[in-house]
């Protein structure tokens, strides 16, 4: 008989942490997402790299983005030969993917793959998702959207009369409720279940377009100021573009971002209806995070190449089974500094496999028990083309690669916005406190150097 448990990985492209309707930011209710994190461990982690893939691949191997390499978001994502759907293999799960898990398909027994949406014409024998817009008539339109999304980004998309499970992450959703009827209840089975969004930066579908609306949701919208945000930005769309973005354009890209987070948040919901038709569901573990997070107008910026808190700061929400012989965590929250490199080793921890040394992050299950988990790290990294970032609790400092200049810092306790660059006062205290930062950083890189 098996005792192992279940495992359900949900990947949501892009969420920000603040998006999930617990932490009051925005005017959206996540009853599911918000249900998920009641009844486990929900931690804020930070984002080893805001640049795409590096921090999908963070998540699903442990390393930091210099330890694997994809530091660009011009990168062509490079096929995982070892990660965490190999480890639970090696430990006897039946491994499935659904969704955005071409990288890692060759690891897994079962995949149903759809391709992302920088590619606006994947072929329909490498993405399913394809396939069934063909067989609906659909694929034109897509492909359309998917170059205006290049040409624009968010700021002027194609608004396309789709059903919900005709969207991409509906038909994820869609695809993985049913599969989820089809793991073997003989043997432990692991399913990754990948979303393209919310941060692919399209617009949602019928019944969740204009879901959130409203002059309130450019609350607080400033136009950027470049000359201080050189150190923690690189723009996705033109300058000049940026400094004409207007509250009402900001509206509208809040509104399209929480009506893909509402609707990823009706997958849960139906995940949770499939799971509990199944007579597993007592041994089957809930784990829902992201690679990083998305800017909304915060700054005046839209995008994700970024160490602002929006663009790096995401969920883990770790829940077990409701059922009777499984306790609720003694703590659902812990202070301290974690990371996406966690995840992958928090996972394998729940499902009793091995990884490499080589690991960066460590298991957040302790937490489950009150009490702390360790070893605690001298501070977070992140990090994206030539810049590096390294976070304590209460500062932020961010190097160029290169030579290690340092190009911003930021006291996060008296300047939780971020909005004043210390690195312009040239004092003893903000000398003092850049050399702190570096001793900080090493303390984080030098284990990575084996």
């Amino acid at each position: 008989m098996n005792h192992k448990r279940n495992l359900l990985i949900v990947l949501a492209h892009g969420l920000r942490s603040d998006a999930l309707s617990d932490e009051r930011e925005w005017p959206l209710p996540t009853p599911h997402l918000v249900d998920l994190a009641e009844r486990g461990v929900r931690l804020v982690l930070s984002s080893a790299s805001p640049a795409d893939p590096g921090g999908m691949t963070s998540v699903l191997t442990g390393l930091h983005a210099r330890q694997h390499g994809q530091l660009r978001d011009d990168e062509q994502p490079q096929p995982l030969r070892d990660g965490l759907p190999a480890w639970l293999a090696d430990a006897g799960y039946h491994t499935v993917g659904v969704g955005e898990v071409g990288a890692f398909a060759s690891l897994l027994d079962e995949s149903l793959v759809t391709e992302g949406v920088a590619n606006p014409e994947p072929k329909p024998n490498r993405c399913w998702y394809t396939a069934a817009a063909r067989s609906r008539g659909h694929a034109p339109a897509l492909a359309q959207q998917r170059r205006q999304r290049l040409r624009s980004g968010p700021l002027a998309p194609d608004r396309l009369m789709l059903e919900p499970e005709e969207d991409i992450d509906g038909f994820i959703a869609a695809q993985a409720a049913e599969a989820l009827g089809r793991m073997p209840e003989d043997k432990p089975w692991a399913m990754f279940v990948v979303f393209s969004g919310p941060g692919n930066e399209l617009p949602p579908p019928m019944y969740y377009d204009g879901l959130v609306e409203g002059a309130d949701l450019a609350k607080g919208f400033v136009p950027a100021k470049f000359e201080q945000l050189d150190a923690l930005v690189e723009p996705e769309l033109p300058r000049s573009v940026l400094q004409r973005l207007e509250p009402h354009q900001v509206a509208r890209i809040r509104a399209d971002y929480l009506g893909r987070v509402s609707l990823i948040d009706h997958g849960v919901g139906r995940f949770n209806e499939a799971l509990s038709k199944r007579k597993d569901a007592d041994r089957t573990w809930t784990v829902l995070t992201s690679d990083r997070g998305q800017l909304l107008g915060e700054h005046g910026l839209i995008g994700h190449r970024s160490f602002l808190a929006p663009s790096i700061e995401v969920p883990l929400i770790v829940t077990p089974p409701d059922a009777p012989g499984v306790s609720p965590p003694k703590e659902k929250f812990q202070d301290g500094l974690f990371s996406v490199v966690d995840v992958a080793p928090t996972i394998a921890h729940l499902g009793g496999a091995d990884h490499p040394e080589s690991v960066a992050g460590r298991s957040v299950l302790p937490i489950f028990n009150a009490e702390p988990v360790l070893p605690v790290p001298p501070a977070n990294l992140s990090e994206f083309h030539d810049r590096l970032l390294v976070e304590t609790e209460r500062h932020k400092a961010v190097f160029r690669t290169g030579d290690r200049k340092c190009l911003g810092l930021f006291d996060l306790l008296e300047d939780p916005e971020e909005k004043v660059n210390l690195i312009h006062d040239n004092t003893a205290t903000t000398r003092k406190l850049v050399l702190q930062m570096r001793l900080h950083l090493s303390g984080v890189l030098m284990p990575l150097r084996g």
